[in-house]
This record gives C-alpha cells, sequence and structure tokens, in this order.
C-alpha cells in the first residue's frame, strides 16, 4: 500500500509548480531528481557526507549543487507508488535536511555565504535561521511558488545581484535595506529583517494569482511598498583558497563525488549560489586540490558552467559535462561560458556570458 501524502496541492487557477522536492521528485532521463532545500547554504554537520552515502545506495552515487546554493541527487529508481525510496527519505530526514515537510520546496534563502568569516558590514548568519524557522511556522506560507527566493546581503552586494524575490541588503552592522524585486524597500534594523521579509511574503501569497515572481506582479513589486527601481549590482566576485577565517574551493560543474565528500570536514560546510563551499580555516588546500576542487583565482573552472545535459536530460543535445572539460582543457577563457544542450539554457549563471551548445557527433 501506497501511504505517501501530496504535500503541495495548488489552488485550481494556479499553473502547476514544478520544483522539485524530496517529497516530490522531478522525472528525467536519467532517473528521478529531488532538490534538498540548504537555506543560508547552512549544511547540517555530517549532512553532506550522509547525503554522498545514500547517493551511492540509491542515486547516481554524486551530490550535485545547485545555483541557489542548494543540493540535489538524481538517477533515483522510484518506488511503485512514484516515490522515492522509503530509505533515501529516512535518510534525509535523519541528516537533518527536511525539517518540514509542508515546507521542503519553499526553503529558497541565499545569504551571502562568507557574511561572519571575512568581509561584509553585518553577520547574516543567525537571520537565516531567524527566517527559515518563521517561514516554517507559517502555514500560509507552504503555498509560496518553489522559484520564490529570499536572499540576505551582508552588505558586499554578491546576494543582492541574483534577482532576488524578497532581500535585505546590510548597510551597517546593525541596519538593512529591504528589497522588493527590483525596487527599493524600507530601511529597517537587522533584527527586524525576518519579520518584514515575512509579511511582505504574505501580502505577495494573497495578491500573486498565478504569477510566480514579485517581478511579475503588474506593478512590479510596488503592490508590496517597493517604491524606485534599483540599479542592479554588478555582484561579488567569489574568492578561491585561504579567505580570513575561512577557505573557499570551486566544485566543477557542481558535481561532489565520493572522493570529494570524503575529504571534506563533517562541521562548518556552507553550500555557495555559485556551486562551491565554503570550509573551516583549518581544511588543508593541498588534499582540497588533490580530490578536485578548485582553490585558487587562475583557474578556467570560474568561468565554465553547463546544464545537465545528455544522456540525463531528454531535450539535450548533446554530452554538455564533456564538453565543459574539452574547453576547459583546450582554451584559454577570458569570459564566462555556459555550456547548454539545448535553448532553454537551463542553470545560466546570472552575470554576462556566452553559450556554447554541445551537440552529438553526427
Amino acid at each position: 500500500m501506497c501511504n505517501h501524502v501530496a504535500v503541495d496541492a495548488l489552488p485550481p487557477s494556479l499553473p502547476p509548480d514544478r520544483c522539485p522536492g524530496i517529497l516530490r521528485p522531478h522525472l528525467a532521463a536519467d532517473g528521478a531528481l529531488v532538490r534538498l532545500r540548504v537555506p543560508g547554504g547552512q549544511v547540517p554537520d555530517g549532512a553532506l557526507h550522509a547525503l554522498s552515502r545514500t547517493a551511492l545506495d540509491h542515486a547516481d552515487g554524486d551530490v550535485h549543487l545547485t545555483s541557489r546554493g542548494n543540493l540535489q541527487l538524481r538517477g533515483i529508481a522510484l518506488d511503485a507508488c512514484g516515490a522515492v525510496p522509503d530509505e533515501l527519505t529516512e535518510a534525509v530526514v535523519s541528516a537533518g535536511l527536511l525539517p518540514s515537510a509542508t515546507h521542503e520546496r519553499v526553503r529558497n534563502i541565499v545569504a551571502s555565504p562568507l557574511s561572519g568569516l571575512t568581509g561584509g558590514l553585518a553577520d547574516v548568519r543567525p537571520l537565516v535561521r531567524d527566517l527559515d524557522a518563521g517561514l516554517c511556522a507559517d502555514p500560509t506560507l507552504a503555498d509560496l511558488p518553489g522559484r520564490f527566493l529570499f536572499g540576505l546581503d551582508d552588505g558586499r552586494g554578491d546576494i543582492a545581484a541574483l534577482r532576488c524575490d524578497l532581500a535585505a541588503v546590510a548597510v551597517d552592522d546593525d541596519t538593512a535595506r529591504i528589497v522588493i524585486g527590483g525596487l527599493d524597500g524600507p530601511t529597517v534594523p537587522l533584527t527586524q529583517v525576518p519579520d518584514m521579509l515575512l509579511q511582505l511574503a504574505h501580502r505577495f501569497a494573497r495578491i500573486r494569482g498565478s504569477v510566480w515572481h514579485v517581478r511579475q506582479l503588474p506593478g512590479s513589486g510596488t503592490e508590496l511598498g517597493g517604491t524606485v527601481a534599483l540599479p542592479r549590482p554588478a555582484g561579488a566576485v567569489m574568492s578561491y583558497g585561504k579567505l580570513g577565517n575561512a577557505v573557499s574551493a570551486l566544485v566543477p560543474l557542481g558535481i561532489l563525488t565520493p572522493a570529494m565528500v570524503a575529504v571534506l570536514p563533517r562541521h562548518d560546510v556552507i553550500v555557495t549560489p555559485w556551486r562551491g563551499l565554503v570550509l573551516p580555516p583549518d581544511t588543508d588546500l593541498t588534499t582540497l586540490r588533490s580530490a578536485g576542487f578548485v582553490t585558487t583565482a587562475d583557474s578556467p573552472w570560474q568561468r565554465v558552467t553547463a546544464c545537465t545535459g545528455a544522456p540525463g536530460c531528454s531535450l539535450a543535445g548533446g554530452d554538455t559535462r564533456a564538453t565543459a572539460h574539452r574547453i576547459v582543457a583546450e582554451h584559454h577563457l577570458e569570459s564566462r561560458i555556459h555550456v547548454v544542450g539545448c535553448e532553454r539554457a537551463c542553470g545560466a549563471p546570472h552575470s554576462p556570458h556566452s553559450l556554447v551548445f554541445a551537440r552529438s557527433a553526427p
């Protein structure tokens, strides 16, 4: 008997929200895909190691990083009810990656990954936890779209450039400006940021109709109190190597292999929205590089990304990962390239870039 409960029912007037979670997988050409939200990229202690073991047992063996600082498993064989195996779900729960079944797909919170460690105007890490707790405690907000994105920027401008639906950008160590879509909002004490963002999300949920994002509202966010349009920040460039009280490492193509996970610490791991990790300051750089991480500023992998491509995507016209590896090996890159298998260009970076189409040999 199938006892799985649907947790994502939407009003019939809305188009289907197909963003995957662990309780609602997405069917891809290589099997099912599940996405695990990691608010602020703050990975529970030991969770990556547990997830890597689960990936070996139930998925393609790797842990995949997303452009929102979340985690994915793919290549999963579903059970007879069309759900992920109970053992996989239980492992995710035990790892602390599913604190709320009803809100799992709306816990989309990005935050400055180096906040409180080096640079920035304020430490936004406590705000991540408060915002997530308030979000999960509110039944109304379970119906936010799976694409809706909260952002917490510590003042360096990295998260403000990611086109969040609702964001807070620190202006000093105890004050932040609220950004509503692309519009200016009120300035509030830092401690009031989570409540303010939740109040605005409530308003959006009431008036959104069939739109997914604040920018898609008729007034582009003026309905929520937004005023003048803000210039879009250029975005801070993520650095790699030893950075103050942290180590930063890039994961090529966002694919964490079992060998890479094996050398990671079990605590204080942060996933970045640029498919990298921030790690404790005593993490050994040589060990990271030997396992396949990038820890230097001159690597071409900083400028090459790719969609899933064939055979994982049925629409892809070629193997994007192989093409990306070939580009990195053969070219000196001055600008960013995103390798895609079709015109949808999934996973394209927010910064300026060129597209390269991967095509199978005739």
